[in-house]
């Protein structure tokens, strides 16, 4: 095949413009799923809230930092910026118990280097926002020990070796230090003082925590469980606490449902659960609206009743007679 100088022009031109055009649909392409990242991106927010519902969030935890020198020689430490961690990178900062603070609605939290100028000692302040005073008690209750030094500070917290923690109004507070001492431990629970004035939030300890029985009660076990209440899915909304009786120890658990048909359905299937791993000795028209009681595969002897839209179940009770009581105690309280 013979080509004169027009025909190679001409094939050139075609070339040139083939080229052109697939260069123009690259670019649009490109240009398109660009476009479609910027935007998963720019909605795939943790919360899907606004930017400055995310500032007001940030600019209120930093409000309750102590200010430099309200606890004599403590300041910000000026070569560390204060670390701000969502739900959705929580794990990056507490790695392996980033779920259990989720799951009490963990929304941010800030942690902030402070610097004592003359020691030269170091405390890292962290801030957990937990949306709701009820889910603030419950992270913190998750992780406290009935025998930790007890202090006032907040609501309620402890110091022990290198830390102070405490609750107050929705927010988790932990302050740490790097050594072991009488004197940072005062000045550990100076700092968190200062925060808890900068929080301050009126009331005490949730309500439910004191409608448990007093008798043979394990002091400061109550914890609040928003789901999963027994390792069911169908519960919800709980409170538990442990006790002793005659080195017998039991817990006692009630569940506030959002309805009495609710109730009555969580009862059906918690007593259809213990009657396939344990067994269901006999049903009781009381207290309450009654229920069952049956023998754990892991507790042993155990009682679950219903009134209203409550529920309430004994764990290893010592015997029936002890936990009709209980349970009618606990059952006026919630009334």
């Amino acid at each position: 095949m013979n080509f004169n100088s027009t025909d190679i022009n001409i094939h050139f031109k075609q070339l040139k413009r083939f080229k052109m055009q697939r260069n123009i649909r690259c670019f649009s392409i490109l240009t398109i799923l660009s476009f479609l990242f910027i935007i998963a991106c720019g909605g795939s927010g943790d919360s899907g809230e606004t930017s400055d519902t995310g500032s007001s969030r940030t600019n209120a935890l930093l409000a309750l930092l102590p200010a430099d020198d309200a606890v004599s020689g403590w300041k910000q430490d000026p070569d560390s910026e204060p670390r701000f961690f969502s739900p959705g990178n929580l794990w990056e900062f507490i790695n392996g118990a980033a779920d259990g603070y989720l799951i009490y609605n963990f929304q941010e939290v800030v942690t902030v280097d402070f610097l004592h100028e003359s020691s030269g000692n170091q405390a890292v302040i962290d801030i957990y926002n937990m949306d709701t005073p009820l889910n603030a008690y419950g992270i913190y209750a998750q992780e406290r020990n009935p025998s930790y030094n007890f202090s006032e500070i907040g609501v309620e917290g402890y110091v022990g070796g290198t830390a102070v923690n405490f609750w107050d109004g929705q927010y988790y507070v932990k302050i740490t230090v790097f050594e072991e001492s009488d004197e940072l431990k005062a000045e550990m629970s100076k700092l968190a003082g200062k925060v808890a004035d900068n929080i301050q939030y009126p009331d005490g300890v949730p309500a439910q925590v004191g409608y448990f029985p007093v008798k043979d009660q394990i002091r400061n076990t109550v914890k609040y469980l928003p789901h999963d209440v027994l390792g069911q899915s169908f519960l919800k909304n709980g409170f538990e606490s442990q006790y002793s009786s005659g080195g017998n120890d039991f817990k006692i658990i009630f569940m506030m449902m959002d309805n009495a048909d609710e109730a009555i359905n969580g009862l059906s299937k918690y007593r259809d659960f213990i009657a396939g791993g344990g067994s269901v000795s006999k049903d009781i028209s009381s207290p309450g609206d009654g229920g069952f009681i049956g023998e754990d595969s892991f507790y042993g002897m155990m009682m679950a009743v219903r009134s209203g839209n409550n529920l309430i179940c004994i764990l290893g009770m010592p015997s029936e007679s002890y936990g009709k009581t209980a349970a009618s105690e606990l059952i006026n309280k919630l009334h």
